[in-house]
């Protein structure tokens, strides 16, 4: 039996991420350089296209992620890897519901996609290839946990070749001091990455109303690459600081803040508002 789990808002917000972020650095360091420019230009440009490679592979995990039952095993497939867990070596089937929490040691996570290598809170350490965390099933085979989100009929398939019953675990019964902190729920570090976010839509609003015939130096919109990068570096590293110094994360996204603001009033003195 093979099942495929849904990945139409997996793959659509990640092809949404792609666009915005490697499209303004590919495309915004083309116009902002010149023949001249051409050392600077390659330096910008190499590493945004080795991440491209590593991006598109993801997402390549993504369209090729699949769960198949065959007579000796349960085997999940990501991208080139296949994971096979025998039926007699499963010890549990959980049904995880409630406030989950997973700190990444090795993965990839937007909505509808989450790959790789986690600490979930109340759980442990364990391999997920899920799209839906709301339907996460996690499977033990004595050693390590694996969490994927299965078809009801899938599930029903495991439970029937393993012998095993499923059983539900809802982590609100589970003490705050395991669950740890939440970045969802985190007002401090939502309302910083918030402020961020809207002042690099400023940034770019401003860029979009004033630079085309404001005959300024294209160098200019290097300002606004830049600040994209930022972003997407701040967004990998600050979620990952968060669940061992909230104030580590905090300071990040003040940083970037900071750069950001800086960035604007760059862009107003050189740029301007129009005639």
């Amino acid at each position: 039996m093979l099942d495929k789990p849904s990945k139409s808002k997996g793959l659509f917000i990640g092809l949404l991420l792609a666009a915005y972020f490697f499209g303004t650095v590919i495309f915004g360091t083309k116009v902002a350089l010149g023949p001249e420019d051409r050392l600077l230009e390659m330096t910008l440009l190499i590493p945004a296209f080795l991440l491209l490679a590593l991006y598109v592979y993801i997402l390549f995990g993504l369209l090729t992620m699949n769960y198949k039952s065959t007579d000796g095993a349960l085997v999940v497939s990501w991208a080139h890897k296949r994971y096979t867990i025998p039926w007699s070596k499963i010890t549990q089937i959980q049904k995880v519901t409630g406030r989950l929490n997973t700190i990444s040691y090795l993965g990839v996570s937007w909505p509808g996609y989450m790959a790789g290598t986690y600490d979930l809170k109340g759980v442990g350490p364990t391999k997920i290839f899920a799209t839906d965390l709301q339907k996460l099933v996690v499977v033990n085979d004595g050693v390590f946990n694996y969490a994927f989100t299965p078809s009801e009929e899938f599930v029903a398939e495991i439970v029937q070749r393993s012998e095993k019953e499923l059983s539900t675990l809802d982590t609100y019964d589970i003490p705050d001091e395991i669950i740890g902190k939440i970045i969802n729920e985190d007002i401090g570090y939502l309302g910083l990455f918030s402020i961020n976010l809207i002042c690099l839509s400023f940034l770019g609003i401003y860029m979009a109303l004033f630079f085309p015939g404001s005959g300024a130096d294209p160098m200019f919109l290097l300002l606004l690459v830049l600040a994209v990068a930022l972003l997407a570096f701040n967004m990998i590293n600050a979620s990952r600081i968060f669940h061992y110094m909230a104030s580590g994360a905090y300071g990040i996204w003040l940083i970037g803040l900071t750069v950001n603001i800086v960035f604007l009033a760059l862009a107003m003195k050189g740029i301007g508002f129009g005639q």
